[in-house]
């Protein structure tokens, strides 16, 4: 599977389960969730990338 394909799988799971949340305790609160969870799971995905290859020496 594709990275694009995880995300896609991973973020429609997010949204079921944070439509699930916002329809027991409020819209807003599935919304924030979901906000809050994507946002940790980018940030995650782009500080444990692998860096780009380094400069060869001598630049």
């Amino acid at each position: 599977m594709s990275k694009a394909g995880e995300r896609l799988l991973i973020y429609g799971a997010l949204a079921t389960l944070c439509g699930f949340t916002g329809a027991v305790v409020g819209t807003a609160a599935g919304l924030w969730s979901f906000v809050q969870i994507v946002t940790v799971v980018e940030l995650i995905y782009w500080i444990a990338r692998p860096g780009r290859k380094s400069a060869p020496r001598g630049w």
